[in-house]
């Protein structure tokens, strides 16, 4: 998988240097709803667990557009914190995970109009994981990172030369939450 990440950025790399010159770099936040598409046991390892499965996300991005089609992007994902509750054998346990996420995307951009256009997102992204559990007798602490693949789709109004309002689908390939997100950038 890190073989044809790399491949990606390179070739979005070299396809960039000439056109520096000409584009247009981008800022710009956000905030949304995480899904979690996972069940309780599935996450948790416990029995009859129960997970929360939805909470807010929120996002940081930067990006440059070197080509009117293309643009390299990097970005801060908070992905959501999932309150949990199970058994292990007699023991009641409840604790939290919290997911973030540190992205490189290749964008594909769409234009439909002066104003209006749709972008399609793929990339690498550095993802951590943070479980907290908490039982009668103990309290435990872990994390986990993963390499993983970051994918979306969005669409983008630029209601003024330099603001632009976006709607965007998120998600990475073993971080299993949709994110669904909406916010602003602007362009310089």
């Amino acid at each position: 998988m890190k073989k044809p990440l790399c491949i990606l950025a390179v070739l979005a790399a070299s396809a960039a240097v000439p056109a520096f010159a000409q584009g247009a770099g981008y800022i710009g936040a956000g905030i949304g709803r995480g899904n979690l598409n996972i069940n309780g046991t599935e996450l948790t390892g416990l029995s009859n667990a129960q997970v929360g499965d939805s909470d807010t996300t929120w996002q940081i991005r930067g990006g440059w557009r070197f080509h009117p089609y293309f643009a390299l992007e990097a970005g801060y994902y908070e992905l959501g914190k999932y309150d949990f509750r199970g058994n292990a054998g007699a023991l009641t346990v409840t604790g939290d995970a919290k997911a973030e996420s540190y992205t490189l995307s290749l964008v594909g951009i769409l234009p439909i109009s002066d104003q209006f256009e749709g972008y399609g997102r793929i990339g690498y992204a550095h993802s951590k994981f943070k479980f907290s559990a908490n039982a009668a007798i103990a309290s435990a602490f872990s994390a986990d990172t993963q390499e993983e693949a970051t994918y979306g789709v969005g669409a983008r109004w630029h209601f003024s030369r330099n603001w632009s309002l976006f709607a965007e689908w998120m998600k990475n390939d073993k971080i299993k939450i949709d994110n669904y997100m909406g916010g602003i950038d602007f362009r310089f």
